[in-house]
């Protein structure tokens, strides 16, 4: 016995690694992949369950293994992955969900199928990324990044729900986010989606705009050129113009630590402080320089520097010029690295400048696949080098050269102390001094102090490489007019720059080593760092002058040092530049060693980047204030700066500040009286000058600094007491002059920054200690109060200040946060208040509304003192504005310049428009603010809130619950509104209202409002469940958002909660009022209606929901539909006697919710349906009638809608008959048994209806019978009638016209010819003009007579028209009468002259419980077939509708294997029916044949088949079957069967519901057989004589009656029956005996005369003369042995319409008379025994040499058809009750034969081609399961072409022989002969038959369809491969 082990960990789950499949229910099959639960275990197995789908069970341990898992429960829902938490997490439950979306849409082939594929592919990669440890953090978060909003892009793809993230990739909790913000980050998060943009953003968006700061990193890979020695690689940034844009990147190539296996120590550098411009068009750049000699050594031509050349010694080594690599550059931030070559150009007789402007003017696209050039990688990265090394640290992990821009970045922060100049070599000029030819120049760049010492260490040659103390130039061989435009850095602090200088020296370098090593400088330039006003040298171009060094006027014993040294500060004595030398200077102009050289110039140019140093005047006026105060031109320094370009202000913002404060707190002035001239204006103009260029939208990025210089640098602890006074002067004299009111705009505008720094110097100067302040406010300042009082005299001030008032709305609340730090916050709020009413009401609404937006915001909303303050008058505005937001003050409007203005240029047109658009903006702006202060009550961070709430619900509540409804119905008025923003945030705005508000809130709020006025909260209840039924029905939310909508509802259950509350109390207090109660009544059930919706809304359906999905919903909200259960069953039992008032208007809604699919709703709902029942019983048996028909009624109608809707299961059914049944039970006896009563006819309802929703909507019409007769059963006639029309459709909707004009009759039998009032129960569902039962019953009669007349049912459509004619005629109606009498006349003439095929009959039984159990009939159904159905046909759409069933070869009775099996198993024959006995009189008056042919197919409820067995005791010779024998052994064992209604019917099929089997004696059969042959050759007699009509059709009959040497004709019936032997074995057939040879004898007669008629028309007389000759011999015969009879003169005269229709009727002959015998199993290929086509004489019957019959080895025989015979089964039919088997008689066998014979002879073939007949020999294959082959589609032009056809539907035949032949004829198929199919041996031979009766042989054969092909394929050799059959469609095989 296995023994299971518990598992100690109950959280341990596996990963299966292979496909596990088992047949036994115990084992759990498994695939790849799928995650399951472990819970015991044993050595080898493991016992779990799968968390993909509900299945349990056993696995083996090695099929899968353990993996960690995270898991995530909630309840019984479990979401759990492997291979960690986070975002793999997120990967691998998203993944789960989408693989069945996945499969679905490949099902579909569906557009998105692909995209989900690279989608999931993508997150396959993602996930793998993130599980593994290899990544870096920053890495890792952009893995995160890109998952989620690949996770989220295909969510929407799919329609699933849009998870709502933090910047940190967490879920966002709606139970702690407002309802209102939750809405914004669904619009932010669906718009970042729909713009393709990133799902969360790499790092937290700052609320302050900044500026885009980008770096290139780049990384050297290779570089090839044709150098020999060590070179320089410069590389740099350029423009288009060539010039240089970053500082250089200097590399030595080869790197001195680079060998050829340390490729991974590549250098890198980078590019940083690069603007937003680096996107467009640039350069890169890299100079080439060699270091070496002035002449090149031995080229080595090797290809690749990368290997060493030899250390060789650099000190002293020229720059000479190699060339240059360019190419341009796209770089797009956030893309990836990418390569890039840059093709080197080599410099040779032109200098490297204009070699790179040229390459950069005239690129080829051919030069990127030069050979020699620069490669490297580069990537664009958003960010300064400080962002880099936090958040992409492996870029710049290893030792990196960070090379900046030549300028200053985009936001110059306080801390960024920079003091670079940039000095570039332009170019000079130079005489040969004495030479011969011109110098190679070297010009070295040197910085010294005042006393020419050299300052070491502040040049930079390039990123990369150390500084050094002097920078050399590149020499250009015999250039004495060399073009450098080399570029170095001089890195020198403010001190150093106000002393130090830049000496420039000149030196020849000599080709020869020893003559250059003796070289001296001869010359130098000098560039001073700083002019004498104070500033640094401007940027520009300076031309230098050149002074020679004289080194013989200098000390003999000096060194060359000492005299450079003497040289440099000798210098500072000289004119510098050659603009400043003196008159006369090219005379002669020396100091010291120096001499001026005229001629000889050397330019260079300066770029200043410093944030200390200035270059402008002005500025530096008012950085030395102080010694401008003392000489008294201040007042003129602070205007100059008012000029000063914005751009310098921002570089020296600090230090301007810094000045300004100076000047304003220590320079002494009057502060009771200020002026225009006065120090503090100017002061405060400089200020606003400087803090409106930094709030100004160009440099709004130097914001950050500004507040890091007021919290860090400024340290003026006196500044607040100046700024406030001036701030008060400013606003008291804001109507004096023209500079007031700008000075007063631009104050209110830059209020913010100086209430920043006044509020700074406050806490500088309480940090001193200097004044007291209170303990809670350390940093009180009282000075404050004066600047506060202004502002609100300011608000009162007219329409001179509108647009000062606007700006101070705008900063005042800005400035808030900063004066809460020295004033008390709640007389901050009074204060901000009282500005706000100062302000008239209707001016600045906008502007208004913005502050206060911004205030809510701010401190004064998170702070309970002052927010008590600021909620009410914030609450009344928004009220005021909501409520008419274009009630603007008449007075303000007329008065206000600016819209008299704008009136007057805009026009009254557009001055509305402008009205218009202000009213939307101010809906938007209150509802923004309203949003605003219910996001900060909904925080836990903001003190107590409950009054709040309170205080915002009582004022606004009903007006924004008003305005919500009234939005809601203007948006249901149009049908195609798109998505309203501005409703969905009203909506959160209540939502969240509401979800604030307690019970106590409430009932303090309703009573506050009831207050205001006595009808206001019925109002607010009926508004609030008229908006949620709105929302419900019409949602605002998307459907993907479903966190919003769970909230939703959520929030909607509360609100229904709390709206119970003051309906229960309106329900007591209107207890005396009936006005006031049916109020109240009807809120309470649009109340029990709502919280109903609510409970059923879709999105709450969680069994509907994904796993995850669910989950989450389950751990914030629960589940949302059982609270919603248990509050109806709540409010239900707390109605008391008032419950009777809701019945049965709450049935319906009750209903719905107890249908949810959750056991504890149901649980808690169904029993309020016994408590309805109890009360409406003992309600109506107070008033003496104890019942509940009212609530039966309701019951029973909500139960049909409901289901039909999809609502209701099994489950449901189950609950209503434990619980209510149950309580039924336990009641008293009335109540007892009428609530039984009612639960049983629902449950019998709903299996009824649930049946007929579970089939498809093809088989449908099978089920709507059992519905009606529910409905006509328990009297609902609405209902009943509403399935009758249903009905009806489908059979119109599938063109069965008869069965949609018999249904139709249903309903009107219901109705009475009358004049009575058309009661609403009987009214027609879609039209509904009728008012009486007469225009109604008249309208569906004459609707049923058109749609019989389409269905060709004419005899039917007589009998409805002949009702309204009786109906008329009562009413003496002869307009009607007229026109009902032309119908009739028409339809009476259609059977005559219209061809109508005769219906086909099927039985069809469902075996195995595969089908459905109302299938599952014992006895079966018999089916009518379609128009010209035959029996593969029907077949074909049997197994079309079931396409996993399979056809059964027998119709024995199946055992259990079949019966009792879970398959499906169809067993489908045909069967004849039997004319109804009433309409047998029509057979002995004479009607018209094609009336009897009707009749004879149709109004049918009696049906059969037979069955042919043969017994060998009766043949003549012992065993022998054959010839006559075959004949005289057949019985036949034939099944009558009968069904539940007529056919044609309401349906087309019925059940069988009787049946009964008798035997059939062999002349019994040959008596039926003649009978009907000379009925037919009688009738085609009579269409012969008509010289229209074909003549074929009778001289086949004739030919095949005399000439019928194929099957023996007559001779086999006188073998069988017409002897001695015969007449003594069977004394009791002297009556039939004798009647058959009454039929031989009066077919004689016949004969002859359809050989008149043949002669009369005849054209082929060769014919007609054998067919005479055959005559003759027969007439002897039978003259002799049966007598004569009278030669037929003339036949009964026919009618017009008979003659009329003899010519179409010539090609219908079997289907006229025929009455086959049905086959024994499904048609062709029913029976696996042998099985005929018994034809009657007419029909054409098979030759048996054809293989038709089964070959039965029999030894001795001499034909195998003789033994094929002896194992047939047969088919038979009858006639009006009699039997009618078609037995060939030897007149039978010679019409056989003939008819044979003329269709096969030419001359026939050619005389009528319709009649031709292809024989196709060795036609027979045997049928193999999958050779069932398709049915082809016919169209109606194929089908009338076959009609025409039916007579060349005729088997093949072998030349005659002397055998009669055997036959059946299948009454399926009167139109169409199978072919015949190959022989199979059976499992036994005759010889062991046993000898009882009745015997039965084993039968193997079934016949090919017409259609296929193997009917029509030629005979192959036995060793021929059968050929390739078509495609598989379904199965039919044996049930043996």
């Amino acid at each position: 016995m296995t023994v299971w082990r518990k598992l100690e960990n109950e959280d341990c789950y596996a990963v299966a690694i292979y496909n596990f499949n088992s047949s036994s229910h115990l084992h759990l099959a498994l695939e790849v992949g799928e995650l399951v639960h472990i819970v015991r275990e044993t050595r080898n197995w493991y016992w779990g369950s799968s968390l993909r789908r509900e299945a349990k069970g056993a696995f083996p341990k090695n099929y899968v293994t353990v993996r960690e898992t995270n898991v995530d429960k909630c309840g019984e829902t479990v979401v759990a992955s492997a291979g960690g938490g986070g975002v793999v997490h997120d990967i691998a439950v998203t993944l789960r969900e989408w693989l069945q979306h996945w499969k679905q849409l490949y099902l579909t082939n569906d557009d998105r199928f692909t995209f989900m594929e690279l989608s999931m592919r993508a997150l396959l990669a993602l996930r793998a990324q993130a599980a593994s440890s290899a990544i870096p953090q920053d890495e890792l978060r952009r893995v995160a990044r890109t998952a989620i909003f690949t996770i989220d892009k295909g969510n929407r793809s799919l329609g699933m729900e849009l998870a709502i993230r933090t910047v940190n990739g967490q879920l966002v909790d709606p139970l702690i986010t407002s309802t209102f913000k939750l809405n914004g980050l669904h619009d932010e998060a669906n718009s970042r989606i729909d713009k393709n943009m990133e799902t969360t953003p790499s790092r937290p968006i700052s609320q302050t705009p900044t500026a885009r700061t980008y770096t290139v990193v780049g990384k050297v890979t290779n570089f090839v050129c044709r150098v020999s020695v060590t070179s320089e690689l410069s590389l740099a940034l350029h423009d288009s113009s060539g010039n240089k844009l970053t500082e250089s990147v200097l590399l030595r190539w080869p790197p001195p630590h680079l060998a050829a296996v340390d490729l991974h120590m590549r250098p890198t550098f980078v590019f940083t402080d690069l603007s937003s411009d680096i996107t467009k068009k640039i350069f890169l750049v890299c100079h080439v320089v060699r270091l070496g000699t002035m002449e090149p050594q031995n080229i080595d031509h090797r290809r690749s520097s990368m290997c060493s050349t030899g250390s060789a010694n650099l000190l002293g080594a020229i720059r000479r010029p190699c060339g240059v690599a360019v190419t341009e550059v796209t770089l797009s931030p956030g893309h990836d690295t990418k390569e890039i070559q840059l093709p080197f150009y080599p410099c040779e007789k032109e200098n490297m400048d204009s070699l790179l402007k040229k390459v950069i003017a005239n690129r080829d696209p051919k030069d990127q696949k030069q050979t020699q050039g620069l490669w490297l990688d580069i990537q664009l990265v958003e960010g300064d080098m400080k962002q880099i090394q936090q958040e992409n640290a492996h870029l710049v992990a290893r030792p990196t050269a960070v090379a900046r821009k030549m300028g200053f970045p985009e936001v110059i922060l306080p801390g960024d102390a920079r003091n670079d100049l940039y000095v570039t070599l332009v170019s000079g000029a130079f005489s040969r001094g004495g030479k011969s030819s011109d110098r190679n120049i070297e010009l070295v760049a040197r910085v010294v102090d005042k006393n020419g010492k050299i300052i070491p260490g502040v040049i930079s040659r390039g990123a990369g490489m150390p500084l050094v103390n002097e920078y050399t130039s590149i020499v250009y061989y015999h250039d004495d007019r060399p073009r450098w435009q080399e570029v170095f850095k001089v890195c020198l602090n403010i001190e150093e720059f106000k002393e130090d200088h830049i000496v420039f020296f000149l030196r020849h370098r000599s080709s020869n080593e020893a003559k250059d090593r003796a070289e001296k400088h001869f010359a130098l330039a000098y560039l001073p760092l700083m002019q004498r006003e104070g500033t640094t040298t401007p940027d520009k171009a300076h031309n230098l002058a050149v002074y020679k060094i004289e080194y013989k006027k200098t000390s003999s014993t000096a060194t060359t040092e000492e005299i450079e040294t003497e040289a440099s500060a000798a210098c500072l004595g000289l004119w510098s530049h050659r603009d400043k030398l003196p008159a006369g200077a090219d005379k002669g102009l020396t100091r010291g060693p120096l001499a001026l050289i005229p001629r000889d110039t050397l330019t260079v140019e300066t770029k200043l980047c410093s944030t200390k140093l200035t270059q402008r005047e002005e500025i530096l006026g008012v950085l030395k204030w102080s010694t401008h105060h003392s000489e008294g031109t201040l007042r003129a320094a602070l205007r100059r700066l008012l000029r000063v370009p914005n751009d310098e202000l921002v570089k020296f913002l600090q230090d301007i500040l810094d000045a300004l404060f100076c000047i304003l707190t220590q320079v002494d002035e009057d502060q009771e009286d200020y002026t225009e001239e006065s120090y503090a204006v100017l002061v405060l103009d400089c200020l606003l000058l400087v803090l409106s260029l930094v709030a100004d939208h160009k440099y709004q990025h130097f914001q950050p600094v500004l507040h890091v210089y007021i919290d860090q640098s400024f340290c003026d602890a006196l500044a607040y007491e100046k700024l406030i006074s001036i701030m008060v002067w400013t606003i008291s004299s804001a109507e004096a002059g023209e500079a007031g009111p700008k000075r007063l705009l631009q104050c209110m505008k830059c209020l913010e920054s100086l209430v920043r720094l006044l509020v700074r110097s406050r806490q500088l100067r309480a940090a001193l200690g200097a004044q007291p302040a209170p303990p809670d406010l350390p940093h009180y300042c009282p000075q404050l109060k004066r600047l506060l009082e202004a502002l609100v005299w300011l608000m009162r001030c007219g329409d001179h200040a509108l647009t000062c008032q606007g700006s101070a709305l705008k900063y005042l609340p800005h400035a808030m946060p900063h004066m809460i730090k020295i004033y008390p916050d709640t007389e901050l709020s009074e204060y901000t208040v009282l500005a706000l009413e100062a302000l008239p009401r209707g001016r600045l609404s906008n502007q208004r509304l913005h502050a206060l937006l911004e205030l809510a915001r701010g401190p004064l909303g998170s702070s309970p003192g002052p927010r008590a303050k600021l909620l009410p008058h914030l609450a009344w505005t928004l009220r005021n504005l909501l409520r008419a937001p274009a009630e603007l003050d008449p007075d303000a409007l007329h008065k206000s310049r600016s819209v008299d203005k704008a009136a007057r240029l805009l026009g009254a047109d557009t001055a509305r428009l402008l009205d218009h658009t202000q009213q939307q903006q101010v809906m938007e702006l209150c509802v923004e603010t309203l949003g605003e202060v219910v996001s900060l009550l909904a925080r836990d961070d903001v003190g107590p809130v409950e009054a709040d709430r309170g205080e915002l619900a009582r004022c606004l509540l009903p007006t924004v619950l008003r305005i919500a409804a009234a939005m809601m119905r203007d948006r249901g008025k149009d049908d195609g509104a798109q998505d309203d923003p501005l409703l969905r945030k009203l909506i959160c705005v209540l939502l969240d209202m509401v979800r604030q508000m307690s019970e106590e809130q409430y009932i303090v709020v309703m009573r506050s409002i009831d207050a205001e006025n006595s009808r206001s909260t019925g109002v607010l209840v009926t508004d609030a469940l008229a908006l949620m039924m709105a929302l419900l029905q019409r949602p605002v939310f998307r459907s993907y958002w479903a966190d919003m909508l769970h909230l939703q509802h959520h929030v909607m259950l509360h609100a229904c909660r709390l709206l119970a509350l003051t309906l229960r109390e309106n329900l007591r207090a209107a207890e005396d009022d009936a006005e006031a109660l049916a109020t109240v009544q009807t809120s309470f059930q649009d109340w029990f209606s709502t919280v109903c919706a609510v409970a059923s809304s879709p999105p709450l359906q969680l069994e509907s929901l994904p796993a995850s999905r669910r989950q989450r919903a389950l751990a914030l909200y629960g589940d949302v539909r059982r609270s919603a259960a248990t509050l109806l069953a709540d409010t239900w039992k707390s109605l008391g006697d008032y419950k009777r008032l809701f019945i049965p208007q709450l049935v319906g809604p009750l209903l719905e919710v107890s249908f949810l699919r959750d056991e504890e709703v149901r649980n808690t709902t169904i029993p309020l349906f016994f408590d309805m029942m109890q009360t409406e019983y003992n309600r109506n048996a107070e008033n003496g009638e104890a019942n509940m028909r009212t609530f039966e009624t309701e019951l029973i109608d909500k139960v049909d809608l409901l289901a039909e809707a999809g609502r209701g299961d099994a489950a449901w059914r189950a609950r209503l008959a434990v619980l209510c049944g149950g309580l039924c039970a336990k009641a008293d006896s009335g109540l007892q048994a009428a609530g039984g009563a009612l639960v049983a006819a629902a449950a019998r309802q709903l299996d009824a209806l649930l049946q007929y929703r579970a089939a498809p909507h093809h088989q449908r019409v099978q089920l709507v019978t059992r519905v009606l007769r529910f409905y006509e059963h328990i009297e609902r006639p609405h209902m009943y009638i509403r399935y009758v029309h249903r009905l009806a459709d489908m059979h119109c909707s599938s063109q069965h016209w008869a069965e949609a004009g018999l249904t139709l009759q249903l309903h009107a039998k219901l109705l009475e010819w009358s004049d009575a009032p058309l009661p609403t129960r009987l009214r027609h569902p879609t039209v509904h003009t009728h008012k009486t039962h007469l225009q109604l019953k008249m309208y569906l009669y004459e609707e049923v007579a058109r749609l019989l007349d389409e269905g060709r049912q004419w005899e039917l459509a007589v009998r409805a028209l002949q009702e309204l004619v009786r109906v008329c005629e009562q009413r003496a109606s002869h307009t009607t009468l007229a026109k009902l009498h032309e119908q009739l006349s028409r339809l009476y003439r259609a059977p005559i002259i219209e061809l109508r095929m005769p219906a086909t009959y099927f039985r069809v039984k469902y075996l195995g419980r595969g089908f459905p159990d109302h299938l599952r009939v014992p006895r079966g159904f018999v089916y009518r077939g379609n128009e010209c159905e035959m029996l593969q046909s029907f077949k074909e759409r049997m197994l079309d509708e079931w396409p996993d069933a399979e056809v059964l070869l027998k119709l024995d009775e199946p055992g259990e294997d079949v019966t009792d099996s879970d398959g499906q198993y169809l067993q489908i024959n045909t069967v004849a029916p039997l004319m109804s006995e009433k309409w047998h009189y029509l057979l002995e008056c004479g009607a018209d044949e094609q009336v009897v042919r009707y009749y004879e197919h149709n109004d049918v409820s009696v049906f059969e088949f037979s069955r042919p067995f043969h017994r060998p005791e009766d043949t003549i010779n012992g065993n022998d079957v054959s010839g006559g024998n075959e004949f005289g052994s057949l019985w036949l064992e034939r099944t009558e069967i009968e069904i539940s209604d007529t056919l044609p019917g309401i349906l087309r099929w019925f059940p069988v519901v009787s049946s009964r089997t008798y035997w059939v004696s062999p002349l019994e059969v040959a008596v039926e057989t003649m009978t009907k042959t000379n009925r037919d050759l009688k009738h085609a007699i009579s269409e012969a004589r008509n010289t229209q009509a074909s003549l074929n059709p009778l001289c086949m009959r004739l030919q095949g009656i005399l000439d019928a040497g194929v099957q023996g004709g007559l001779d086999n019936y006188e073998k069988a029956f017409m002897t001695a032997e015969y007449a003594a074995r069977h004394p009791e057939h002297e009556t039939l005996l004798t009647r058959l040879k009454e039929l031989v004898a009066d077919q004689l007669p016949l004969l002859q005369l359809g050989l008149e008629v043949h002669a009369s028309r005849t054209t082929q007389r060769e014919l007609h003369a054998h067919l005479m000759e055959c005559f003759k011999n027969r007439q002897r015969h039978v003259h002799q042995r049966y007598g004569r009879r009278k030669p037929i003169v003339e036949l009964e005269p026919e009618t017009p319409e008979v003659q009329l229709r003899s010519v179409r009727d010539s090609v219908d002959l079997e289907p006229r008379l025929n009455k086959r015998v049905s086959d024994v199993s499904s048609g062709n290929e029913s029976t696996p025994k042998s099985k005929f086509k018994l034809n009657s004489a007419i029909s054409w019957t098979r030759n048996s040499s054809t293989g038709t019959l089964t070959p039965r080895k029999k030894r001795g025989r001499k034909s195998e058809g003789s033994a094929q015979s002896s194992a047939s089964q047969w088919y038979t039919s009858a006639t009006n009750g009699h039997v009618n088997v078609n037995i060939h008689s030897p007149i039978a066998s010679a019409i056989n034969s003939a008819f044979s014979s003329a269709l096969n002879s030419p001359v026939l073939g050619n005389h009528n081609n319709n009649y031709s007949l292809a024989t196709d020999n060795g036609n027979l294959r045997e049928l193999r399961q999958e050779l069932v082959t398709e049915r082809p589609p016919r169209s109606e032009v194929e089908r009338d072409r076959r009609l025409s056809q039916r007579t060349s539907f005729i088997t093949n035949s072998e030349p005659p022989s002397n055998r009669d032949s055997l036959g059946t004829t299948d009454s399926n198929q009167d139109d169409e002969e199978p072919p015949p199919l190959p022989l199979k041996q059976s499992q036994r031979s005759v010889e062991e038959d046993q000898p009882t009766l009745p015997a039965r042989h084993s039968y193997d054969l079934v016949l090919t369809p017409r259609t296929s092909y193997l009917h029509r394929r030629p005979m192959n050799s036995n060793n021929e491969r059968a050929p390739t059959p078509p495609p598989k469609k379904r199965n039919q095989v044996n049930s043996s």
